[in-house]
């Protein structure tokens, strides 16, 4: 693989243009000046097209991946546990080839003119991507990466270290001065106290992360972190990306593009995770009967609604969708009732032309319709797409804590974390549901609904042995985690929670993914591929 760095300024080149023309008349004509090739990057232009590129490969192909293997959503073959190695090249590229190219050239033309807030933030979001390549792949092409034909992979062990300096070093580049301008920064605005806390909350959730390799080494790293107050505390700290609206052009959240554009629809929900939703609670004996008790709730989740979005009220036993009756054990399609229509884990047998059916995504996290019992198609004139990628949020900071105290010697209550937690996620949940598709009155949760459910699960929390206690805590990171997969994924690699449904008897399954595969293109070009890139070869902290 060859990696090469180069200036990706989409628009720069026309402003670029207009500047040196209407500039000073004695470079007006210098014929060696090509102004549409600008020989330095503008830092102003080149960061949103970072943030941009990071996001989209990250959250198309990997992200869908990651929550389809841990049966957030349904996804043929990815919930089979049968992944291919031509399934994230795209990824890969766009996530080396450009972002992490580009984010080399902003770091050396930042330092190079005492810019170094933007310094900075570029290393914070390098080590931010570099975790995730290492936590999705294990060992990946790192001192070598910008500048080898054949990038060595370097351990994933002896990344994590360097990228804990990285951060470091952005957080004294960050308070070294130097102003972000906001429209360079599309996800906190030049806002370096929110990056600060930002880049200490990653910290936190690589030490968690690692915390089976050296548990006293994550116990006082996240011990620190905590007494020092500096990580994310506030939803209206989160760490993610807001997308726009609209088609033409696409800058809408791409599952919304997906899911409300009735020529492609291509997207499937999971049907254990609506029963989850639902309460816990099987359609029909014997379904689902390795569900927990401990995660059983018996009421209504909050955020069932807001999630998704039922284009039919019902359908009626023997419709072409369900073929077979709610009493029928076994069926391919297990439909859930009530006109919650998704998949079973893993089914990728063919199924009727129901795209006019099946429950699409709603107004969280991806800008759809909240379902308001309207009971109609959706189409791409409905909801905005304005959705949002929750990268690290407020949320996770507390299930995070919540989970170091239960394994760690950490100091803290795990059980007034897990009620912040949860108390995070619906409000984050219900905020960008009211900014997008205000619910009617009778339809959004009140306050003594959301009460009884969080009171449900602290009984269940309560009631529940040590183990126990850990699995309602994953069970509602692992919810509250919808719209991001990955770390959805991360957290079941390292704790084994939320346990989860068999793949259907009627397809043969793969082993299950303890990483996702190398890309093709690497694996045909590059002698320093890792021989051994088995998904059954765990990555170096899921032990």
């Amino acid at each position: 693989m060859k990696i090469l760095i180069k200036h990706r300024i989409r628009f720069a080149a026309a402003l670029l243009t207009f500047f040196l023309v209407s500039g000073c008349s004695e470079t007006f004509l210098d014929i060696n000046t090509d102004p549409n090739n600008p020989s330095e990057a503008t830092l102003d232009l080149v960061m949103p097209a970072i943030q941009v590129g990071y996001v989209s490969a990250f959250l198309r192909d990997v992200e869908r991946a990651s929550a389809a293997i841990v049966d957030q959503v349904h996804s043929g073959d990815y919930g089979r546990w049968r992944l291919t190695e031509s399934d994230f090249n795209n990824a890969w590229k766009g996530l080396y080839t450009e972002s992490l190219a580009d984010i080399e050239v902003v770091i050396a033309q930042a330092e190079e003119s005492e810019q170094l807030a933007y310094a900075g933030m570029a290393k914070i979001q390098k080590a931010y991507i570099y975790s995730l390549l290492v936590d999705l792949w294990g060992d990946v092409p790192f001192q070598e990466a910008m500048d080898a034909l054949n990038p060595v992979y370097d351990p994933g062990a002896d990344i994590y270290p360097q990228l804990f300096t990285l951060i470091d070093e952005g957080m004294a580049d960050l308070e070294a001065g130097g102003v972000i301008q906001a429209g360079a920064d599309m996800i906190y605005g030049g806002d370096k106290a929110k990056w600060n806390k930002m880049a200490n909350s990653l910290k936190l959730k690589m030490l968690l992360q690692t915390r089976k390799v050296d548990p006293t080494a994550s116990a006082v790293g996240i011990s620190a972190i905590l007494n020092s107050g500096l990580y994310i505390t506030a939803n209206e700290e989160d760490f993610q990306f807001q997308f726009g609206s609209g088609i033409a052009p696409q800058n809408a959240h791409p599952y919304w593009v997906q899911d409300y554009n009735t020529s492609s629809r291509a997207g499937l929900q999971s049907n254990s995770f609506f029963v989850k939703l639902r309460g816990g609670s099987p359609r029909r004996p014997g379904d689902y009967t390795n569900i927990s008790a401990n995660v059983r709730y018996g009421v209504e989740d909050p955020r069932l609604r807001y999630y998704f979005y039922r284009q039919v009220g019902g359908l009626p036993e023997g419709h072409a969708s369900i073929p077979c009756d709610l009493n029928q054990i076994g069926c391919f399609f297990q439909y859930t009732g009530e006109g919650y229509l998704g998949r079973d884990r893993g089914d990728n047998s063919v199924g009727p032309a129901d795209g006019a059916e099946y429950t699409a995504y709603g107004v969280y996290p991806v800008g759809g319709l909240f379902d308001a019992d309207q009971f109609k198609q959706a189409t791409v004139n409905d909801g905005t797409g304005s959705g949002i990628f929750p990268m690290i949020t407020n949320f996770m900071m507390k299930f995070a804590l919540a989970e170091a105290t239960l394994t760690l010697e950490v100091p803290g209550d795990a059980r007034a974390y897990l009620e912040e937690g949860m108390r995070a996620s619906i409000l984050k949940v219900m905020n960008v549901g009211d900014l997008l598709a205000a619910p009617p009155t009778e339809f959004k949760p009140a306050d003594e609904a959301i009460n009884l459910y969080i009171n449900t699960v602290l009984a269940k929390y309560d009631a529940a042995d040590a183990a126990g206690k850990l699995e309602v805590v994953m069970d509602q990171a692992y919810v509250a985690l919808f719209g991001n997969g990955i770390e959805a994924y991360n957290n079941y690699r390292r704790t084994g929670y939320p346990k989860l449904m068999p793949v259907v008897d009627n397809n043969e399954a793969g082993p299950f993914p303890r990483r996702l595969v190398y890309v093709v293109d690497e694996i045909g070009a590059n002698a320093n591929v890792p021989k051994d890139y088995s998904v059954s070869n765990p990555v170096f902290w899921d032990k």
